[in-house]
């Protein structure tokens, strides 16, 4: 991505400040976090999300999926089955390659479980977010795609 890239939807802008392939782990609560398979990485997406409806609108991070929006995986009977591909994490601040050990000291504790994993904004409140995801090694992410915002998609190309 070049550039920043913004989109609207009825009732949210939202703007894309940085995609970043990795890193591919980081730490939270004493424990750290990376793919369980060496075909995973993490992609980390920092989005800004502006309410533009004049009453509180929630946003629900697992409804915002990564394109290919659906993974298929195998469920504990052998059969295949598809999953949405929504963020595993979503962090108050953008992870660097050289600060992935820092602390989301804003309320995210993936060690607890405690999470955040819907954000209410106030008419005209605007809200940073870092959701990351799981994807193969061999696919790129396409499109970030807001379910809940009529299917509202962004290029990340």
């Amino acid at each position: 991505m070049k550039q920043n890239v913004k989109s609207k939807s009825k009732n949210l802008e939202i703007e894309v400040v940085k995609v970043t392939d990795g890193p591919n782990s980081f730490a939270s609560g004493g424990r750290s976090f990376y793919p369980n398979s060496s075909d995973l990485r993490l992609i980390h997406i920092t989005i800004t999300i502006k309410n533009l409806k004049s009453a509180d609108h929630e946003v629900t991070f697992a409804k915002i999926a990564l394109e290919p929006t659906y993974v298929t995986i195998m469920d504990d009977k052998g059969k295949e089955v598809k999953k949405l591909n929504s963020p595993t994490f979503v962090r108050h601040f953008e992870v660097g390659f050289s600060e992935d050990i820092k602390e989301d000291l804003q309320g995210n504790n993936f060690a607890t479980g405690k999470i955040e994993t819907k954000l209410t904004l106030k008419p005209n409140e605007v809200a940073t977010r870092t959701l990351i995801y799981f994807l193969p090694k061999e696919i790129l992410p396409e499109k970030l795609i807001f379910l809940d915002e009529n299917s509202t998609a962004i290029s990340l190309k």
